[in-house]
């Protein structure tokens, strides 16, 4: 069906005309004219033709018609739609009953589709909200062939709604995903699956779109509450993917494991490569007597299967930092970014040590790959300068380093003066926030050092502002 559907050429191709050939070039401006009916043809007539076709026939046309509006830019096709329903709109039937028809008129054109929760306080408004949720998908389902989808922020619904309802909204989104055949990219964000469903999505997800899909998105989609065994699917089996960001999870761990396993009988020279590139790895308050933690081996293995690979390590937590350090940050993890975040020491145990944190990243060889660091401490850093400035100058690709660090932290300022000697070959950016301030405390000469090293560095080429904020994260100076 989509052969009847010409081809788009550049305009400028009419000045190529070639005299041996005017039959061909007679018959080239036939097909142009063809295409200005075509962009003209009115979108109820597609609608029409739309509504007479088989099931097989609509999937085919649901292709055609995209790139028909891809290829003439049509502001009458919808290609984006985002459903977030306010809470006006859930208490206004005449209102969902347009959107329900909007959708079941023009989903067929559908390429990406945002879906997005917003805040349901009231058990009757998520009971509203989980209804209509149900019916556009299942309308998605039977007319809707995307490129990307985005779940957003579930779990500010399902923890307000019953069993069955659950139930039924899962086994709906698993329908939508199983009649899905070109998705790319696969977003799902602050969701809180229980985990037997959560592996169901994943596996029904990759059941038809392993060619195509190349972005997955799984934060905070399953609740860890289970270790069984799963059937999941294998990263070997998602041969276009290039970013996946996810949780250090159950999942994640066994996506790793099944890779392994299922590579186990080829040797390393005849293994398969895959063209993954990114992983995005959240490690947020984990729980690491839930999880196994992957060792430097299957950071090696992860590195063979993928050679361009890098990771994003966003490292949240309240344990003895000792610990998850070295639980989380594994020698051969290829770590290009790296956030670490440290909440309150007052209500848990734990304190930053500078030396150990900056010990351990170089004896993992961290420092060899690390483009971009964030520190945040909430425990004050004594005389960090003879640990950081050894550190930093290690660090030979750093570009971007965010430090966030109490006032009481003594060292700041030699730090900087130390970049005006001899400032990382790399650094460009540098954002420096020096948090808790109290009233009555004595700033002003650390602002004044701090000042004038800021204007020196800039003058030498470096990207630097210095935040003073109180502990109420009120900022009252910036050195800039």
């Amino acid at each position: 069906m989509m052969g009847c559907f010409p081809s788009k050429r550049d305009p400028t191709y009419r000045l190529l005309h070639d005299e041996r050939t005017e039959k061909s070039m007679s018959s080239r401006e036939t097909e142009e004219q063809k295409e200005g009916q075509w962009c003209y043809l009115p979108s109820p007539v597609l609608a029409k033709i739309y509504s007479f076709a088989n099931s097989e026939e609509k999937l085919n046309m649901s292709l055609v018609c995209r790139k028909w509006s891809e290829e003439f830019c049509l502001t009458s096709v919808c290609k984006t739609f985002k459903f977030a329903l306010t809470k006006s709109q859930l208490t206004r039937k005449n209102c969902l009953e347009k959107l329900k028809r909007f959708v079941q008129k023009h989903s067929r054109m559908f390429q990406h589709v945002e879906i997005e929760c917003t805040y349901c306080w009231k058990k009757k408004l998520a009971k509203t909200w989980c209804r209509n949720f149900i019916v556009f998908i299942k309308i998605l389902t039977n007319n809707s062939q995307l490129y990307s989808v985005k779940f957003q922020d579930l779990s500010h619904c399902i923890d307000y709604t019953d069993s069955p309802t659950y139930d039924d909204m899962c086994r709906t989104i698993a329908d939508f995903l199983g009649s899905q055949y070109h998705l790319k990219r696969a977003v799902f964000r602050n969701c809180y699956f229980r985990f037997p469903e959560g592996v169901e999505l994943l596996r029904r997800l990759t059941e038809n779109c392993r060619e195509s899909l190349s972005h997955i998105v799984l934060h905070k989609f399953e609740e860890q509450d289970s270790t069984a065994a799963q059937n999941l699917p294998s990263l070997v089996d998602l041969p276009s993917l290039t970013t996946l960001e996810i949780d250090y999870s159950l999942i994640f761990e066994k996506l790793i494991d099944v890779a392994r396993q299922s590579t186990a009988n080829q040797t390393v020279k005849n293994c398969q490569t895959l063209v993954l590139s990114k992983i995005i790895l959240h490690c947020e308050y984990v729980d690491i007597r839930k999880v196994r933690g992957l060792t430097s081996t299957d950071w090696q293995f992860m590195k063979i299967l993928c050679p361009d690979l890098q990771v994003e390590l966003i490292l949240r937590t309240y344990f003895s930092y000792p610990t998850d350090l070295e639980f989380f940050i594994a020698p051969c993890m290829p770590i290009t970014r790296l956030e670490y975040s440290m909440i309150d020491p007052d209500r848990y145990s734990g304190k930053l040590r500078a030396d150990v944190f900056c010990s351990h990243l170089l004896a993992c060889k961290t420092e060899k790959h690390l483009v971009s660091l964030l520190l945040e401490t909430h425990s004050p850093i004594l005389d960090l300068a003879p640990t950081f400035i050894p550190f930093l100058q290690a660090c030979k690709k750093l570009k971007c380093f965010v430090f966030k660090v109490l006032y009481e932290s003594s060292g700041i300022d030699l730090l900087m003066k130390s970049w005006l000697d001899n400032r990382p070959e790399s650094l460009e950016e540098v954002r420096i926030y020096i948090t808790k301030i109290r009233r009555g405390d004595d700033y002003t000469t650390l602002i004044n050092l701090t000042t004038e090293y800021v204007t020196r560095l800039k003058f030498a080429g470096l990207n630097i502002r210095v935040f003073y904020k109180r502990i109420d994260q009120t900022i009252i100076h910036v050195s800039q």
